[in-house]
């Protein structure tokens, strides 16, 4: 049998432009294959949340559905997608589906029969379990069907009552076919390797996990398809951050791959932080019909950083700087931002706003018969700021891109309405150090355009008071990071890497320690105001993360 595997870019929602692209696939590989496999949710996009719930979604997939099946009538290819069903049991209205159509008629469907409700997914909100092992006979192959967190149960299987995989091992398959919607993170494509090898292993039967690639809102998707072999030794993955439509055959359980796949090579953190940022930034902008983006450079690691990957995701001439400096603002972080800014030829406008800042200052304390606080000070300097991009933006259409990073967030060294004002953050799941290490990566690969090493090696500051340092209100980001890190996602890293972690903190008192948790829940209420952030670690702020504002957390005493 010969099999291309499809890893498309799916709008959620956009049935008419899905359709385009999964019809492209068909009609361009029908010719040299039997079957075509597409992505989880695939005609839809992955993950349309509470659209499942309108009749209309559903009615318009249904008609896509419909126009697919007339498209294979007069083809000896036929298609394994990713649909949503209706559920003709007891539970919620829909199934997370695949089904498999030929000739014009729908053969078999599989219901999802595990749905993930942790970290960042909520299947069970809209669909009901499937009950039925997925397992049906298609040109002499017998072929096992998993749709995603199938898959992911593990031998130990805590969390579900049953186990797709333990069906498909007593099935004597000769293929199994995983379609996923699989988002990208660090470590992420390791995990799908050690995960699915030994399924292809336990079952004795070749494996391919099918995936999608793209951004839809805060998160990518990497492609990365791959094939295992009996033995379940990987034998090939398809490009990662790219549609590919990949072939490859199988006879008497033996795969033979064509030159879409190639040997794995797991991309290091700069790697992928930097080509799923490109691609997060690149959809959300084109998804959400947006042309540019606009954003403010202070002359700072985390605005530079966010300028250059602007430039290398939509082009020089779709992104524009604001500078705004004030009374506190150095000479050179100006200099070092239009120096920037005229290596990448972008355009930078000046907008000083000392003299509004100046009578701000006055209004204040006519109003409220006392001067400004230090504080209140730093966070009138950051909304002038925030306000000037939103007008900005009002008036061009472009995309107001905030620059905070994942420290800073998560300690709330932010202002809510200043440096947070935006559409959307590129970098706000990297934290302090990772910025530097991604500004490093950048500069190797771009040294006629690197951010200048006055920008890198500066102390990090707001520069919103006189002399001011991040050090002055938060510990060194080499200490702090680390910290954060555990408290945030430690549960989910590797062992070898919460180990790295811990002996990096070991020397630090527990006051400290235990100050740094305190400052990460009592910023959540900012974090409630974030733009959407291009989800890069095993676990982000937002729904990665939920817990309540108005709560007390528990913290080990003593």
């Amino acid at each position: 049998m010969r099999i291309a595997i499809a890893q498309l870019n799916y709008k959620i929602g956009d049935f008419a432009g899905n359709y385009a692209k999964i019809e492209k696939a068909i009609v361009e590989k029908a010719p040299l294959c039997d079957l075509i496999i597409f992505s989880e949710l695939s005609l839809c996009g992955y993950y349309p949340m509470d659209l499942i719930d309108s009749a209309d979604f559903i009615a318009l997939q249904d008609e896509t559905i419909a126009k697919l099946e007339k498209l294979t009538e007069d083809l000896k290819t036929s298609v394994v997608i990713g649909i949503i069903d209706k559920n003709k049991g007891r539970g919620k209205s829909y199934h997370n589906s695949l089904c498999l159509i030929s000739k014009g008629k729908r053969l078999y469907t599989y219901d999802k029969r595990l749905l993930p409700v942790y970290n960042i997914f909520d299947e069970a909100r809209h669909f009901a379990p499937g009950n039925k092992p997925g397992v049906t006979t298609f040109e002499g192959v017998k072929i096992g069907f998993l749709i995603c967190e199938d898959g992911w149960a593990g031998e130990d299987n805590i969390l579900y009552e049953c186990n797709p995989v333990n069906d498909l091992s007593t099935l004597a398959v000769d293929l199994i076919i995983s379609i996923n919607g699989s988002p990208s993170n660090i470590g992420k494509q390791a995990e799908r390797v050690k995960h699915f090898s030994p399924i292809a292993k336990r079952c004795h039967a070749p494996l391919l996990f099918i995936n999608q690639v793209g951004g839809n809102d805060d998160i990518i998707f990497d492609g990365a398809s791959f094939a295992v072999d009996a033995k379940g030794q990987l034998q090939g993955c398809m490009p990662s951050f790219q549609e590919s439509v990949g072939t490859l055959a199988i006879s008497n359980k033996q795969l033979t791959l064509n030159e879409e796949f190639k040997p794995y090579q797991a991309p290091t953190e700069c790697e992928l932080f930097y080509q799923q940022t490109i691609l997060g930034l690149k959809d959300y902008v084109s998804k959400c019909g947006f042309q540019q983006v606009v954003l403010g450079l202070s002359g700072g690691i985390d605005s530079a950083l966010t300028l250059v990957l602007a430039v290398k995701a939509l082009g020089k001439q779709n992104v524009t700087a604001l500078s705004m400096p004030a009374r506190y603002s150095s000479k050179s972080s100006v200099d070092d931002a239009k120096a920037l800014c005229d290596a990448l030829g972008v355009t930078m406008i000046i907008a000083p706003i000392e003299e509004e800042f100046s009578l701000c200052l006055t209004q204040f304390e006519k109003n409220f018969k006392q001067k400004p606080s230090s504080l209140t000070e730093q966070n009138i300097q950051a909304r002038l700021r925030g306000r000037i991009l939103m007008e900005y933006s009002n008036q061009t259409g472009a995309l107001v891109l905030s620059t905070g990073n994942k420290s800073e967030l998560s300690v709330g060294y932010t202002t809510i309405y200043g440096d947070m004002t935006g559409g959307f953050n590129m970098i706000g799941d990297l934290y302090k150090t990772q910025v530097y290490e991604l500004a490093k990566y950048y500069n190797q690969l771009h040294p006629e355009h690197a951010i200048p090493d006055a920008i890198i090696h500066k102390a990090p500051s707001a520069e919103l008071a006189p002399n001011q340092k991040d050090a002055d209100s938060l510990p060194e980001y080499d200490i702090l990071d680390p910290i954060l890190k555990l408290y945030i996602e430690g549960d989910l890293l590797p062992k070898a890497e919460q180990k790295q972690y811990q002996d990096k903190i070991q020397h630090l008192s527990k006051e400290l320690i235990l100050k740094v948790h305190k400052m990460v829940d009592n910023a959540e209420f900012k974090r409630r105001q974030s733009p959407p952030i291009i989800r890069v670690q095993r676990r982000a702020f937002g729904m990665g993360r939920q817990v309540p504002i108005a709560a007390i957390y528990p913290y080990p005493k003593g």
